[in-house]
């Protein structure tokens, strides 16, 4: 029995719809334009906050695209949206400290590479990237050091542009061996928010092992991303491993103590271990933060009935 999908999001909102078809085409600038419209003007808050979520990607996707085309000055405002949306998401707090530089904004570019790393302190990329500026700012072995560091944390980082930057160190060109350092990406990489789109896709073919999968690699990239712990316990719970469900929806709660849908689908899930005096607890907790949280108030009026 599918315990959740049917709140997933899919087919109770055309505009939504059509923002995700946009999305997944690659049409970031149209997708933007719908999502932001359902987060604006939906009634219902989970499907808003999914909108918000979504758009946050689009505006990434839009940034990235401008850093890559030399505007940086747009990029950071795309970037900049996505963060107030998505203020936990390491990957775009690195984007920004990318334009930052860019514009010689070296203040704001640390200050974002910090984010980054409160974060997920393991965010391979952002420690590569933080060490190449300290080796370009003079500090050649600590730099390098953190640069090795880095490939400890994400393997996937030790490619051939990280080794010829390493030769570049150890022949003494420490300017070349910090700029090519920045040109290192991880191997077999997705796009998070790609992940996030094709998991939520299989959810709502209930492939559900399959978008488990997206969600944790998305959760490799996207590390203390509280909506992210909601959609893998969705996708657990719906596979009948309730107890790892309920382990994400309690990281979702503790990440963002306001999260509303996280609650109501922990009680979703304790109910379903038979733990009801906690999931009445939950439920109540959910709709304490959204009185009108629809999976809470089904799920009370369901034990009332």
């Amino acid at each position: 029995m599918a315990f959740v999908g049917r709140w997933f999001g899919f087919g109770r909102n055309p505009q939504f719809d059509a923002g995700l078809r946009h999305y997944e085409a690659g049409e970031f600038e149209e997708a933007a334009e719908s999502l932001r419209h359902v987060s604006q003007h939906e009634t219902d808050l989970t499907m808003r906050q999914r909108a918000k979520s979504y758009l946050a990607g689009a505006l990434g996707r839009l940034g990235k695209a401008a850093v890559a085309d030399g505007d940086h000055t747009k990029a950071i405002d795309y970037l900049g949206e996505a963060v107030v949306l998505r203020p936990r998401y390491a990957d775009l707090h690195m984007s920004l400290a990318m334009a930052h530089e860019a514009l010689g904004e070296y203040n704001k570019r640390n200050e974002e590479v910090e984010a980054a790393l409160r974060i997920n302190p393991k965010y391979g990329a952002a420690v590569l990237f933080q060490a190449s500026m300290m080796i370009k700012s003079g500090d050649h072995a600590n730099g390098l050091a953190r640069a090795v560091q880095a490939v400890s944390l994400d393997r996937r980082l030790e490619t051939a542009l990280f080794k010829e930057a390493i030769a570049l160190a150890d022949d003494g060109k420490w300017e070349e061996a910090a700029l090519k350092l920045r040109e290192v990406r991880p191997t077999g990489q997705d796009d998070p928010d790609f992940l996030i789109v094709r998991g939520d896709r299989m959810m709502s073919q209930q492939r559900y092992e399959d978008a488990a999968e997206c969600y944790r690699n998305a959760l490799e990239l996207a590390a203390g991303y509280p909506d992210l712990h909601v959609r893998l316990g969705q996708a657990l719970l719906e596979t009948d491993q309730t107890q790892r469900a309920i382990e994400e929806f309690r990281e979702a709660t503790a990440i963002n103590p306001d999260y509303a849908e996280a609650f109501a689908l922990l009680g979703v899930a304790l109910r379903k271990q038979e733990l009801e005096k906690e999931a009445i607890d939950a439920f109540r907790k959910a709709l304490d933060l959204d009185p009108n949280q629809i999976i809470a108030s089904t799920e009370i009026m369901r034990r009332r009935g």
